[in-house]
């Protein structure tokens, strides 16, 4: 990341330990934004033609109160705010969830602290991280057979992509989640200690499309409030359980006080740092920022009025004129990668927005509310019957009942839905008459002289070519 910052000049233009406030579309066709510097807490604004939020949706933490854990007296904080200053080694440690992110944390943690707990109240599909070391001779073909990188990342997209199949409703689907079920038990069996077997292998489906029947084979209605969670790769998290300064609580928190940690059972354990490894409100795509629109609008309440947040593309908001959102609503692959679907939106924002607002094309840009009611209403209809819309908890499901999170087919689905001519989408105010002009003086500024120089060999060898082709056309003519 440091090098691909340095590779393309972009430090200069990044501003850190600056947060966004608010941001207020005003009648003169610009937005006024709010911000605070985090080292003096000076709040100062800043005009700008276009406002694009790229705070993405796992960046705030969950906001989680345990009764008494104000009093805390050690160290407490969330894997997204880690304190990197504060030397756990040694240490007694408690760790409070067990999703990807305590997975993580824990085999990481475990061979420098002195103990760490984990408490974690419900189990989880594991499965194995699909990961191999690459020999040296297939090291050097990557570094000197042209595109065979490439062709090795498309074929792991593709893999990824095709899991999307196991998360739909149908038959195929079922049978694919069966199949990864009996995978994910076998490997959970295989690689965790025995004494947490009964706590580790999950009762419920990985999806909770069909019924299912407990160990003893006594019937039992679906628990849907436990299914339908997301998969988790093993990054040795299994393994680590076997350490001896390693412990699974298999309960709740029900307390903390001035020293450590009751939990629902009612046995209190004393810790010196308490790791809150509780997921992200992933809902509240914007915040802590406010975003006003058109007449002053929040868009907090818009999208509460709308049962949940919602975007065209997950990318525009109408009555917000101007205004895109970077991993928006409705735009997270369950099943592939997040960083495709933000480039994916990124080109679509440069497309759209970006090119005809800089070239003077156009000086506003806002998706019409029927287009993006109509996407909307598509990718909801295409989610319902899957897994994460089987009636279940889990992140991607707002309080309204609404899955606001996920995108529904195939990662390059909606890579091509982005390429579609947008015809009839937007509402745009036209603005200058020559921005053909101002596109052409773009396009000359910004291209490279290497690719100047490209060009111009190539003309170069096109008039050498012509050349040679009339002096053999001439011979003859010299010859008589």
């Amino acid at each position: 990341m440091e090098a691909t910052v340095d590779k393309f000049g972009l430090r200069h233009h990044m501003h850190f330990r600056v947060e966004c406030v608010s941001a207020s579309w005003n009648e003169d066709g610009f937005w006024d934004v709010r911000l605070r510097d985090l080292m003096t807490g000076t709040e100062y604004a800043r005009t700008a033609s276009i406002l694009v939020s790229a705070v993405g949706g796992i960046s705030r933490p969950r906001d989680v109160k345990f009764p008494g854990m104000d009093t805390f007296q050690g160290e407490m904080f969330h894997t997204a705010r880690w304190n990197h200053k504060y030397d756990y080694r040694g240490k007694r440690m408690a760790v409070i969830g067990n999703g990807c992110s305590a997975a993580q944390v824990v085999p990481e943690v475990a061979r420098q602290v002195a103990h760490v707990t984990q408490y974690a109240r419900s189990p989880q599909w594991y499965h194995e991280r699909p990961n191999r070391r690459f020999t040296c001779f297939e090291r050097w073909c990557f570094r000197h057979v042209p595109l065979l990188g490439r062709i090795l990342r498309l074929r792991l997209f593709l893999a990824s992509d095709n899991m999307v199949t196991t998360y739909g409703p149908g038959e195929t689907a079922t049978r694919l989640r069966l199949r990864a079920e009996a995978h994910a038990r076998d490997y959970i069996v295989s690689t965790a200690p025995q004494k947490y077997h009964h706590l580790l292998v999950p009762e419920f489906p990985l999806g909770m499309l069909r019924p299912f029947v407990r160990r003893d084979s006594s019937p039992s209605p679906p628990d849907r409030s436990a299914g339908c969670k997301r998969r988790i790769f093993d990054p040795g998290y299994l393994e680590s359980l076997h350490l001896p300064n390693v412990e699974l609580v298999p309960h709740g928190i029900e307390a903390i006080d001035q020293t450590g940690i009751v939990s629902t059972d009612g046995v209190k354990i004393e810790f010196d740092v308490i790791v809150l490894a509780t997921g992200f409100d992933i809902q509240r795509f914007l915040a802590p920022m406010e975003v006003y629109g058109r007449g002053g609008r929040s868009l907090s309440q818009q999208w509460q009025e709308s049962r949940g947040a919602q975007a065209y593309m997950g990318t525009y908001v109408n009555g917000f004129p101007n205004f895109a959102i970077l991993f928006g609503p409705n735009t997270f692959p369950a099943h592939n990668s997040v960083l495709f679907a933000s480039e994916v939106q990124v080109a679509f924002i440069a497309k759209t927005l970006l090119a005809p607002v800089l070239d003077r094309q156009l000086s506003t840009v806002e998706v019409k509310r029927t287009a993006e009611d109509q996407w909307v209403s598509r990718v909801h209809s295409r989610l319902r019957g899957g897994v994460f819309e089987a009636g279940c908890s889990n992140w991607y499901i707002n309080s309204h009942g609404r899955n606001s999170a996920s995108w529904p087919g195939y990662a390059a689905d909606f890579w091509k839905e982005s390429l579609k001519p947008q015809r009839g989408v937007f509402l745009k105010t036209r603005q200058s008459p020559w921005w053909m002009w101002y596109r052409a003086k773009r396009w000359m500024r910004t291209t490279s002289w290497t690719a100047y120089g490209i060009l111009g060999l190539l003309m170069l060898w096109m008039m050498g070519g012509q050349r040679s082709g009339l002096g053999i056309q001439s011979s003859p003519r010299l010859g008589v």
